[in-house]
C-alpha cells in the first residue's frame, strides 16, 4: 500500500472538524485537547481489525491534528479542520514510526507499504 492508499482508508475514522476550545496549554509551547484526545481514542477503536499500517496512519493523522491544534489554540481559534492539516508532517509521523531503526515492532508491514 501506499502512503496516499492507507491516508484514504485511515482519514473515513476521522472527522471533518475538531473543537479545541478545551485545550490547556502545555510547557514547551504543547497544548492538551481533550475532544481530540477522545476522538483519537475513538478511532483506534473503530480500527482495531484493521491492518497494522491502517492503525499507524491513524495515530499519525492524531499528530497531524494535535500540531494544527497548537498552532490554532495560540491563535485563539476554536476548532481545526482536516482540510487544514499538513499532509507531508502526516507522512513525515507515519514514515518516521514505520522504519524507526531502532525498533523491530513494524518489521512484518514495512513490507506491505509501498514509496510512492
Amino acid at each position: 500500500m501506499t502512503f496516499k492508499e492507507v491516508y484514504r482508508v485511515a482519514i473515513k475514522f476521522w472527522p471533518s472538524e475538531v473543537d479545541i476550545q478545551d485545550g490547556k496549554k502545555v510547557e514547551n509551547n504543547g497544548g492538551y485537547f481533550s475532544t481530540l484526545s477522545k476522538i483519537w481514542d475513538q478511532a483506534e477503536i473503530k480500527t482495531e481489525g484493521e491492518p497494522e499500517l491502517i492503525q499507524l496512519m491513524i495515530w499519525s493523522i492524531f499528530c497531524g491534528y494535535h500540531k494544527k491544534a497548537v498552532e490554532n489554540y495560540q491563535k485563539g481559534i476554536k476548532n481545526v479542520f482536516l482540510t487544514e492539516l499538513d499532509s507531508d508532517y502526516i507522512k513525515s509521523k507515519f514514515e518516521e514510526s514505520l522504519f524507526d531503526s531502532e525498533s523491530d515492532y513494524y518489521a512484518e508491514i514495512k513490507k506491505e507499504y509501498t514509496w510512492k
